[in-house]
């Protein structure tokens, strides 16, 4: 039976979001900084999709489409430089937090190709956005303390307003990047991730810490699965995914992502999962199938419309 492209784009995306999931498993397995991790990510996630677009023999027509590579290396820097701010933020702001503040991105996405089509965003996506974001809060298990502390004057209040800015800074770059991704449909998948996979490795170089490379096979194995699985594989589906799908589920499907990570953290360093972050992520899952199958919310006047109707 030939799967048409939006449930391939759904299955995709899906796949993705529980790729990325895993991510940070591998990043803390690894033992290495965030400049390594990204830096190697980019050259063995490349490297293999270098060689598989020679194998295709598709590269020299790929170059002839200049005004498509513009916007191709746009979606590179943007890419990177959401990697660097977020990974960034960790180091001003509690991990919890950012995550919460990066995860705006799917209201940004929302709410920008509501601009760019010039058509408002529905009611009822705007609903089922916010119980995701809810779902995504109860996941997170977020300390209203530790967001009191954002917004007292003491010595750290700066800081932590920066490591805000940066989170959201990065959510703003992950928005960009997949409308630019969306504009360049006629560039296969594999090439888009290739050309901005080469870009983040020339931004990163300057800040490769070579002195602490890994010295045991494991740590290389890790970075090697990142790059040729959570790299090389996830973003060729992923950017397909951006083609085939409209922004609205891209944005709801994206919180898939801290539903994996909250069981991948579970199995691999048994932590401990409540009762509470089990209701955020049924209210995430309710979200995700109401956009899906376009689910609308009952209106307020049904009642007086049919009585005045009678």
């Amino acid at each position: 039976m030939k799967v048409n492209d939006m449930t391939k784009g759904n299955l995709e995306m899906i796949l993705a979001m529980m790729l990325s999931g895993t991510i940070g498993y591998f990043v803390v397995h690894s033992g290495q900084s965030f400049w390594n991790v990204v830096f190697f990510r980019c050259v063995i996630g490349g490297g293999l999709l270098l060689a598989y677009a020679f194998y295709r023999g598709v590269l020299p027509e790929a170059l002839k489409q200049r005004s498509m590579l513009f916007l191709v290396l746009l979606g590179g820097v943007t890419l990177v430089a959401n990697w660097v701010f977020l990974f960034a933020s960790f180091t001003y702001i509690p991990f919890s937090i950012a995550t919460v503040a990066y995860h705006t991105q799917p209201l940004m996405l929302v709410l920008a190709g509501a601009f760019l089509a010039r058509q408002a965003p529905t009611g009822s996506l705007m609903f089922w956005l916010i119980v995701s974001f809810t779902g995504l809060w109860f996941v997170i298990e977020l300390d209203m303390a530790e967001v009191w502390g954002l917004l007292q004057g003491d010595s750290r209040s700066f800081e932590a307003i920066f490591g805000l800015g940066l989170a959201l800074a990065a959510a703003l770059l992950y928005t960009a990047t997949t409308l630019i991704t969306k504009q360049v449909s006629s560039v296969p998948p594999y090439l888009v991730a290739l050309i901005q996979m080469g870009v983040g490795v020339l931004m990163l170089l300057p800040f490769v810490q070579w002195g602490a490379l890994p010295s045991s096979s494991i740590s290389w194995l890790d970075l090697f699965i990142l790059g040729a699985i959570n790299t090389s594989f996830m973003y060729i589906i992923m950017y397909d995914a951006f083609q085939k799908l409209p922004t609205n589920l891209l944005a709801i499907l994206s919180f898939i992502y801290p539903i994996t990570a909250l069981f991948v953290d579970h199995i691999a360093f048994a932590t401990h999962i409540s009762a509470w972050q089990l209701v955020g992520v049924a209210l995430i899952l309710l979200s995700v199938c109401a956009v899906k199958f376009d689910w609308s919310l009952p209106k307020l006047g049904r009642h007086a419309s049919i009585k005045g109707a009678s």
